[in-house]
């Protein structure tokens, strides 16, 4: 007896095979919904700034010349700062290092892979266990990494310490030189002057909430700290012209303490570039070009951004200039307009434009940059406080551009 009445045994199949299929793309899309719960319509795009063409080839050139290379910046959220007390906005699966690691892996591997990379709070263990070899074997990058020294509180393996990482394509450039920097290194930055004005400077202290915790000197704290700096030459194979890219991280309070971080870096590179005009690569001055990166922790109106920029920053009797302006005079967001980007970090309460890659306008032109403004429309729409989440591994997002050479 046919349980379904009037319908044939073909008909009954065919329903309970739709039934099937129905049930399954529920099931599926129910999963999708469960894993990316941010919609996708307001994607991040690389947006052209200018309409460029292409360098006409050499006399007797077989090809063109190619004088355009993409760069990116990105802090990755070491998993050991996955502060419980500050991110508990953030859903446990989400917080999830190997869950954090396969999204970085995807955005920085596939999605967003630049000729050059400038990657922060990347762990001395996972730059040696993955990205290093990955990198190399995979795709023909060469790749440098320094660590920060594990500060006094540290109680876990000293290899989980993170710092500061640069890749770059090898099929667009040469290796020339490495050079990394602790930033309480002082030894020959400051003169006698600047050496007494450290030392007297008293810095009021905050603790993570921002209340009263006491005084030290700019020195003390500086000497206390431990972040780092990288650098990293390299030649562009096409043009012959010589980079000097450079990667950092800055502490993150204290105004005076990241700007003598900074002239400290600047001060280091001026020695870098001077080795390089009378060693074996030896260049001439307009052929020199310096890109700078990192997270600055610093909002585009600090004394940091204003010192790069190269106006004079007065502290008492001092007058700080950057050394460096002929090489840096300009940053990305001045050549775009201020609805591209809202924040490149998005940590809870704290977020802002910390993120920066620094040039000369008479070095390279910024041709595309990757738009920033749809993660907070993401966020906005799905009413979430901030990042990490399902389709973000960090709560800062990668920076990227590209660059024609000048």
């Amino acid at each position: 007896m046919n349980p379904f009445g009037r319908y044939t045994t073909l008909e009954v199949l065919q329903s309970v095979v739709w039934l099937l299929l129905i049930l399954s793309h529920q099931a599926s899309a129910a999963s999708f919904a469960a894993t990316s719960s941010i919609p996708k319509m307001f994607g991040r795009r690389f947006l052209p700034i200018k309409s460029i063409t292409n360098s006409l080839p050499k006399s007797g050139s077989k090809r063109l010349i190619d004088d355009k290379f993409t760069f990116m910046t990105y802090n990755m959220l070491s998993p050991h700062y996955m502060w419980p007390q500050v991110y508990t906005y953030v859903p446990d699966e989400y917080k999830d290092w190997n869950y954090r690691h396969k999204l970085l892996e995807k955005e920085i591997l596939n999605s967003y892979r630049a000729d050059i990379m400038c990657l922060q709070e990347l762990t001395a263990s996972d730059y040696h266990q993955y990205w290093e070899e990955v990198i190399d074997r995979d795709f023909h990058y060469g790749s440098r990494f320094i660590a920060k020294p594990p500060p006094q509180y540290w109680q876990k393996d000293a290899k989980d310490m993170d710092g500061v990482g640069i890749f770059y394509n090898l099929n667009k450039f040469d290796y020339i030189s490495s050079t990394s920097i602790h930033l309480n290194d002082l030894i020959g930055s400051f003169d006698l002057d600047e050496l007494s004005y450290l030392k007297s400077k008293q810095v009021k202290l905050t603790d993570g909430a921002g209340n009263p915790k006491g005084e030290k000197t700019l020195l003390e704290i500086l000497k206390s700290r431990n972040q780092v700096g990288l650098f990293v030459a390299l030649k562009h194979k096409d043009t012959n012209t010589i980079f000097v890219v450079i990667n950092t991280h800055l502490y993150w309070k204290y105004d005076e303490v990241k700007l003598t971080q900074c002239l400290i870096i600047m001060r280091k590179l001026a020695k870098i570039i001077r080795d390089l005009l009378v060693g074996e690569h030896g260049t001439t001055y307009n052929k020199m070009k310096v890109v700078f990166a990192g997270d600055l922790n610093s909002t585009r109106d600090s004394l940091l951004v204003k010192f790069l920029r190269g106006e004079v920053v007065r502290y008492e009797n001092l007058d700080i200039v950057n050394p460096l302006r002929p090489y840096l005079n300009r940053c990305i967001y001045d050549d775009v307009s201020d609805d591209v980007f809202e924040h490149t970090c998005y940590s809870g309460k704290l977020k802002g434009i910390f993120d920066y890659i620094w040039y000369h306008d008479k070095d390279f032109e910024l041709t595309k940059i990757l738009t920033g403004a749809g993660v907070s429309k993401e966020l906005e729409v799905s009413k979430q406080f901030g990042l990490p989440n399902a389709n973000h591994p960090s709560d800062h997002i990668p920076v990227l551009v590209e660059f024609k050479i000048l």
